[in-house]
């Protein structure tokens, strides 16, 4: 998935992916950012289709618990052995492989303080 392909019809489903992408990729920034300063930054998925208002307004029956969610996200955070992953719950996993590409990396940081420039400048 190319996280600045732009269509001109507006799909949701596609907005919150990329928008889930980019975090996993901005972690992964800050992660190597933070290392030097012993600070852990990870990336989780907690649960798929938990029980949300979103999930039953777009989806319906959800597949899983927002406690199952809490859990995972309980056991990454209380976990001092890995920084600069990706967790799906419990486990390590992989993310999607533009999310460990440097160059698109780099373009989504470039993009990002291109777009806020205006709100950021002092």
């Amino acid at each position: 998935m190319k996280i600045w392909t732009w269509k001109k019809k507006y799909e949701g489903f596609l907005a919150y992916s990329r928008s889930k992408l980019a975090l996993i990729m901005f972690t992964f920034d800050l992660a190597d950012e933070l290392t030097a300063k012993n600070i852990i930054v990870n990336a989780i998925h907690p649960a798929t289709l938990m029980k949300t208002n979103m999930v039953s307004e777009h989806f319906g029956i959800p597949l899983s618990s927002v406690k199952k969610g809490r859990k995972a996200l309980t056991a990454l955070a209380s976990s001092k052995e890995v920084t600069g992953e990706f967790f799906d719950g419990k486990r390590r996993a992989k993310a999607l492989e533009q999310a460990y590409d440097i160059k698109s990396r780099e373009k989504l940081k470039r993009m990002t303080e291109d777009h806020l420039y205006n709100y950021l400048k002092t």
